[in-house]
């Protein structure tokens, strides 16, 4: 059964480092919130979602909200083996502190699975870990860009260890379902169903998916538990916690 757990992760400080001021940037430019068709009230939820950040350590409330399931979840000093996919900003030294810990970039022109500086080339898709190796994997704001996300959800699931955890945010909106902005053809070559979106600069990383409430209905079965910051003003500020049964 999934249950949700609501919180507020500031109401102490900053989870990272105790501070209690933050400072409020509206990051959601007008294309994107034109393509999204964002209505006033979700545009200033994901602003608040993505642009209210620490003054002291500048880590936006979407990384402090999975921080603090994190930290709720696994107490430091635990020997765990972590995989943290595509570098979530400033997330880094709190898995540190939870074990052993891979950290993954994706270049598609390299070969899976080989060094790239301190990191390793994977694909989420086709991941070159064995079964049942990890005891955490962690990933942001990544789904939404691959074609096939419920093959990445699979694989990580696959890599992890029975009992082990998924720890996870995407940008949804509750008030709609999934649509699909890009279809990939058998030749390989893509089909924009809707016009170009980009999060990112513009022309880095083009969204796929736009997740509505059916994606939380579809993952049912896998979820354990959802956090949530402020269920009632601003449900785009969450987590979900899958588990490998």
């Amino acid at each position: 059964m999934r249950k949700l757990r609501l919180c507020r992760i500031d109401r102490n400080g900053c989870v990272s480092c105790g501070c209690r001021r933050f400072r409020q940037t509206n990051v959601i430019n007008e294309a994107l919130a034109s393509s999204w068709e964002l209505s006033a009230r979700e545009r200033a939820a994901f602003d608040e979602r993505e642009g209210k950040a620490c003054i002291n350590c500048g880590m936006s409330k979407r990384v402090r909200m999975l921080l603090w399931s994190l930290k709720r979840l696994f107490p430091e000093g635990r020997d765990l083996r972590v995989v943290h996919f595509n570098q979530i900003n400033q997330l880094g030294p709190a898995l540190q502190a939870l074990g052993d810990v891979i950290e993954t970039c994706y270049h598609a022109e390299l070969e899976r699975g080989v060094p790239v500086g301190a990191s390793v080339n994977e694909d989420m898709c086709r991941l070159t870990f064995p079964d049942n190796h990890f005891d955490l994997a962690v990933h942001s704001e990544t789904l939404e860009h691959l074609f096939d996300f419920n093959q990445a959800l699979s694989e990580i699931r696959r890599v992890l260890k029975p009992g082990g955890m998924q720890v996870y945010s995407v940008p949804l909106l509750h008030g709609r379902q999934t649509r699909q902005r890009i279809r990939k053809q058998a030749n390989n070559g893509i089909v924009y169903l809707h016009s170009p979106s980009h999060h990112g600069n513009e022309g880095e990383f083009p969204v796929v998916w736009e997740f509505g409430r059916d994606f939380i209905d579809r993952r049912a079965s896998q979820i354990q538990q959802i956090h949530y910051d402020n269920y009632w003003t601003n449900r785009t500020v969450f987590t979900v916690v899958e588990v490998k049964v």
